[in-house]
């Protein structure tokens, strides 16, 4: 009798982009790996068996009162570039009493954003800037733009970075759905070699907690910088619009 064969499944993985550094004092070291992406898929065709992902999504709408929305591809490794070393809270709403404004919006764009000089004469370290139209405040005061400053990755020999402005448009295209805990950035240790974004003069830019940049559309969140536990206070069956009820129901509803 013939050994019966048992199918062998190998699984492959790829490696991100190489390592990079940020040198601002008391600022995160950039992670080993880029390689974290999350992505919404569409639901299946009528014609087709619903996925495994579909199927949770309606069983998490219903008797939810959930309202379905848009799925959308999203990718954010490049807003994964830098590992921080910090205490996680537990919720949403933890992060909310700490953090001085808290906004929801779409994404407008991606523009470049200030070269700093960090620590080393001839070191050069690139931002981008993400504007953010608000179409909610749950606390604190804020432009109708909120322009929000990422690192931009590494550079290449001659100070062109390795990633451009573009790459971060197509990871996270206009419209996409963002829920924001950030603070005004008023570090000024570092001198600015060059000012790409030329806003007009007395513009706020703004950083995010590295559990404060929420997005999604559909019934999901995906941690823009940091991964969320789908098991944590920090997912939700209603997606985004689910964490911001909640935050509606913690008292915080913001001003005008």
């Amino acid at each position: 009798m013939r050994p019966a064969i048992l199918p062998l499944l190998i699984v492959l993985t790829a490696c991100g982009a190489p390592a990079t550094t940020a040198r601002s004092a008391g600022a995160p070291a950039v992670s080993a790996s880029a390689s974290a992406s999350a992505a919404i898929s569409a639901p299946a065709p009528a014609s087709t068996p619903a996925s495994a992902e579909t199927q949770a999504a309606a069983e998490a709408t219903s008797g939810s009162g959930c309202a379905p929305a848009p799925s959308r591809k999203l990718d954010v490794k490049l807003l994964r570039q830098v590992a921080f070393d910090y205490d996680p809270l537990n919720s949403p709403e933890e992060l909310a009493a700490k953090m001085p404004l808290v906004v929801a919006g779409t994404v407008k764009d991606f523009v470049p954003g200030p070269v700093v000089e960090e620590g080393i004469p001839g070191d050069r370290t690139h931002y981008v800037l993400m504007p953010v139209r608000v179409t909610e405040r749950f606390k604190g005061r804020s432009p109708g733009l909120v322009h929000v400053k990422f690192f931009q990755g590494g550079i290449w020999r001659n100070q062109t970075p390795v990633h451009s402005v573009a790459d971060f448009r197509r990871g996270l295209p206009e419209g996409t759905e963002i829920l924001l805990f950030v603070s005004q950035d008023t570090r000024r240790e570092w001198p600015t070699i060059e000012d790409r974004a030329a806003l007009p003069a007395g513009t706020p830019i703004y950083t995010t907690h590295p559990q404060g940049a929420l997005l999604g559309r559909g019934l999901r969140v995906i941690g823009g910088m940091e991964e969320i536990n789908p098991a944590s206070r920090w997912a939700d069956p209603c997606g985004l619009d689910g964490i911001a009820t909640r935050l509606r129901a913690a008292g915080y509803r913001g001003t005008p």
